[in-house]
């Protein structure tokens, strides 16, 4: 069978989309593969998407060698992906509890997702991964820059009205302001390079499902497809550090609240440090203190929020680890999974002593709020990877907006969103058979497709974003040759128009033909 092809191919397809997904669990634990199945069915993941590693190792063990990275993780996973219908599509990797938290590097370690996370990116034609960190009179430091942080020397940090130490360290959201238009959405095969680390096709998005337990893991599942049912309505919160390191975001937070505000959103400046905050409920929460817990459980967060705290050992492997009721056992600083049991839909943390640099700018909360995805918002905030950073969450929670809408029409497939639509694609056993402006024409034949559209970009504030917000439909459908009610005339069969203004999208030399649709099953999330 075949389709009437609107547009040229391509291996790369922007708009996080359950095709990109591949799912990492352990086979040690004996939950894992339960969470990995609940993500899946509630993402429409193929079964060919979950990926079984950590054969041997034991279930949420803090720290694990380079060998045992190698033989017990990156082997199955290469595998994995190298048996994707198109491993080019993969973009975004989702670990599921009960995996590792560390890697032991030649010097020092890195969290787990972020050696994943740069899969085979070379600094001077040797793989990134494997090798030690920097250091400087004994102390560790993040070297690796991302290819596609959005944030330069383009700030003013007379924006800035907080007046913290270490405001020039995050600066982002000043640069991203003046941006006439941001970036596109995620693609690793055109992540580039920064420096002399070459990432492209070597990037990947990447993110947890975790907590105190697995409970908490498959509720952040529950809470990303709550929180698109319904955009959900809270305050965009920033609070004052409670010391000068920790309060390294605050300026940048503050005019991140400011922005959101000017775009419609309800920005929240909390100006001084409150370590029992209460009353408010929240769709982002930021702030930096060693000592959070009375400012998590005080707080309602909202399907979707997001909460990061700007300290040192939020995601410490032991964070993660309960003795009974107690949660967590012996705690280092202020676990991150208490953001998760207290009703959080996504998080950030460190596995090891980072320096205050590396976490994710405020700008996160413009993208996010923007439309962008979890996963995609983090990423273009993150200034350095193959470091300590670890987050939770699904990444293609887009809580903010709108996901655009596929249906089947009497003449094709189509797909409509209030932005428009970029791009319709059709997925044939994980695979684009057919990708252009919607709609698309079907030849006669019976289908089993997964359809995804990409929305168009929308002015905000003055700036065009381009998140290219998904949806999508899984459709078995057949296109039947149209009765011509056989009177006898054998004259020829009018050609198809194509779609208004496309050249090229007609189905040349095709009899024409009606759709009949038999719809077996259509959702979408």
């Amino acid at each position: 069978m075949s389709l009437l092809l609107l547009q040229t191919l391509s291996n790369a397809h922007a708009g996080l989309a359950p095709p990109d997904v591949l799912v990492l669990y352990s086979t040690e634990d004996p939950e894992a593969l339960g969470t990995a199945e609940a993500y899946a069915a509630a993402r429409d993941l193929r079964p060919d998407q979950l990926c079984a590693v950590g054969q041997g190792l034991e279930p949420v063990v803090a720290s694990i060698s380079w060998d045992d990275f190698e033989t017990a993780i990156r082997e199955p996973f290469e595998a994995c992906l190298d048996a994707q219908p198109d491993p080019a599509e993969i973009d975004a990797l989702v670990l599921v509890r009960g995996l590792p938290y560390r890697v032991e590097l030649p010097a020092y370690v890195a969290s787990l997702d972020a050696v994943l996370q740069v899969h085979h990116a070379t600094i001077q034609g040797e793989d990134l991964a494997g090798s030690g960190q920097a250091d400087y009179n004994g102390t560790h430091y993040a070297t690796a820059g991302n290819p596609v942080f959005v944030g330069d020397d383009a700030y003013d940090l007379g924006d800035f009205e907080v007046g913290r130490s270490y405001r020039e360290l995050y600066t982002a959201t000043s640069s991203l302001s003046r941006l006439e238009e941001w970036p596109a959405s995620f693609d690793r095969n055109k992540a580039g390079r920064s420096g002399s680390i070459r990432y492209s096709e070597n990037l990947f998005i990447v993110s947890r499902l975790d907590g105190f337990d697995h409970a908490d893991a498959r509720a952040l599942i529950d809470r990303a497809l709550a929180a698109e049912e319904q955009p959900p309505q809270a305050e965009l919160l920033c609070m004052y550090g409670a010391d000068e390191a920790r309060g390294a975001r605050d300026d940048e937070c503050e005019l991140a609240t400011r922005w959101l505000t000017e775009a419609g959103h309800d920005g929240e400046w909390v100006a001084e440090w409150d370590a029992a905050l209460s009353d408010h409920e929240v769709l982002l929460y930021l702030t930096g203190a060693a000592d959070l817990t009375g400012a998590i459980d005080g707080l309602t967060y909202a399907p979707g929020a997001f909460a990061d705290n700007l300290t040192s050992h939020g995601a410490h492997p032991q964070n993660f680890v309960c003795e009974g009721d107690v949660c967590p056992a012996s705690e280092v600083q202020t676990s991150i999974a208490r953001f998760v049991r207290a009703g959080a839909t996504g998080t950030q943390g460190t596995v090891a002593e980072p320096l205050n640099n590396v976490f994710p700018h405020a700008s996160l909360m413009l993208f996010y709020a923007s439309g962008y995805s979890l996963g995609e918002s983090m990423l273009y905030s993150q200034p350095y990877l193959y470091w300590q950073n670890l987050l939770i969450g699904d990444p293609l929670v887009v809580p903010f907006v709108e996901r655009p809408v596929v249906t089947a029409t009497s003449d094709g497939v189509d797909a409509t969103h209030p932005s428009g639509i970029a791009r319709l694609s059709l997925y044939e056993d994980g695979v684009v058979i057919a990708e252009g402006a919607p709609p698309l024409v079907l030849e006669p034949g019976t289908y089993e497709l997964f359809a995804v559209a990409r929305s168009g970009a929308v002015e905000v504030n003055g700036v065009l974003t381009q998140p290219e917000v998904t949806g999508w439909a899984s459709l078995e459908l057949t296109v039947e040759v149209p009765d011509t009610g056989d009177s006898g005339d054998t004259g020829s069969v009018p050609e198809p128009k194509g779609p208004e203004g496309c050249s090229g999208c007609g189905a040349g030399g095709l009899a024409w033909t009606w759709l009949a649709l038999l719809p077996l099953l259509w959702r979408r999330r």
